[in-house]
């Protein structure tokens, strides 16, 4: 399983830009400051060539845009939203720029800034076209109104796209770099994850092994050294089952500790435990497997061998059975598991309440997007079987 690296920096993303978009509208408001005290000194909107009281209602209309903006911060669509407002922004900007001297205009270096801003907020080649096509657009216009002069205009041309460039380069390869820089934190954060959490796996299943297996092992011996001490009858029989349910345990704990140390492997540990049931419960067991095995997760390879485990046991307990077959099919997008016997069978719909078995399953399975489908009928023995999605195993 990759790290989460592409979830994080999605994440990363998007607050990053959510900063930076409420940083926006503070820069507007300092921006609409200065513009409100432009429009109150009657000489500074004379310079400005502004047409009063035009003026103070554009004013208006691009306060509320820019508080409708904000406001989007957050929500769904604000991307297009912001980006929106900025291009608006822009053609305010031109139509002040050809009020007030074309090219030559001192607000001309307020371009400078809406690139910057364009890159900051969408480090994009195509979400930058905006604020570059502003330049040929301001010489268009001193053209049609008759401000060109050539070849100063041109010279002013050259350099404010010159300034451009030099923005745009290095915002986007400071964003570049600082995207890289966090992906790789982010990597490396998740590889010491890994590695502390393998490590307190190893502690447990080592404490694990070293007390319950010793318990357990503890008893066995015990149920050996008293067996040929007893005679034959109840009191031995009982001390066999103990001696095999202590034995049983072991397995079952060896199969844990292989598991949290993520060592568990389906195919050798049920062909494992098929010799065992088998010989223990006087069945014939055959085992098939069909398909390259991928290299699953650890836990769908558990539940499909508890399942394995469950579907057994059923057939022990209920199906006065003489064989069962066990199928293993690996495809590329899932695995499936058949269980099959020869047994009395039973109607799936009418199962006793309380007996949870097949429920758990099916529980077990759908935990894992998995299903499991049951066919039985009276005489006709039972077949379940059971689908999981193939996951890969972490790297």
């Amino acid at each position: 399983m990759a790290p989460p690296v592409d979830q994080t920096v999605f994440v990363h993303t998007r607050e990053r830009f959510e900063t930076r978009a409420r940083a926006l509208f503070f820069a507007r408001l300092a921006l609409m400051a200065i513009g409100l005290c432009a429009l109150a000194v009657p000489a500074w909107h004379r310079a400005l060539n502004l047409p009063m009281p035009a003026a103070v209602y554009a004013y208006l209309a691009i306060l509320g845009y820019h508080v409708g903006s904000y406001v989007q911060v957050g929500r769904r669509f604000a991307r297009p939203v912001i980006f929106a407002t900025l291009c608006l922004d822009l053609l305010v900007l031109l139509a002040m720029v050809a009020a007030s001297g074309g090219i030559k205009s001192p607000l001309m270096s307020m371009q400078l800034v809406f690139t910057m801003l364009f890159a900051l907020l969408f480090p994009s080649p195509l979400a930058i076209l905006p604020p570059l096509l502003t330049l040929p657009l301001v010489a268009k216009l001193d053209q049609i109104l008759g401000q060109q002069t050539l070849p100063g205009d041109l010279l002013l041309v050259l350099w404010y796209s010159a300034l451009n460039l030099i923005v745009v380069y290095v915002t986007v390869y400071l964003e570049g770099r600082e995207r890289g820089a966090f992906q790789e934190v982010v990597r490396l954060q998740h590889e010491r994850r890994l590695a502390a959490l393998d490590a307190e796996r190893a502690r447990i299943a080592r404490e694990i092994h070293d007390s319950v297996g010793a318990a357990l092992s503890g008893v066995m011996l015990q149920a050996e050294f008293l067996l040929p001490q007893v005679p034959e009858g109840a009191l031995r029989r009982e001390l066999e089952e103990l001696r095999e349910a202590a034995g049983e345990g072991m397995e079952e704990l060896r199969r844990a500790v292989r598991v949290m140390r993520q060592e568990f492997q389906l195919q050798p540990a049920m062909a494992d435990y098929l010799g065992v049931f088998g010989q223990r419960h006087r069945l014939e067991v055959k085992l098939e497997s069909e398909g390259r095995e991928p290299e699953l997760d650890p836990e769908p390879q558990l539940v499909l061998f508890r399942i394995l485990q469950e579907a057994l046991a059923n057939v022990a307990r209920h199906a006065s059975a003489k064989h069962a077959e066990v199928r293993l099919r690996f495809a590329e997008l899932s695995v499936e598991l058949e269980v099959k016997d020869d047994g009395v069978g039973f109607v799936p719909e009418e199962v006793v309440p309380g007996h949870y078995g097949l429920r758990n399953m099916s529980e077990r399975a759908a935990r894992l997007g998995g299903s499991v489908r049951i066919l039985s009928a009276p005489g006709e023995g039972t077949r379940i079987q059971v689908t999981l999605p193939a996951r890969t195993a972490p790297e």
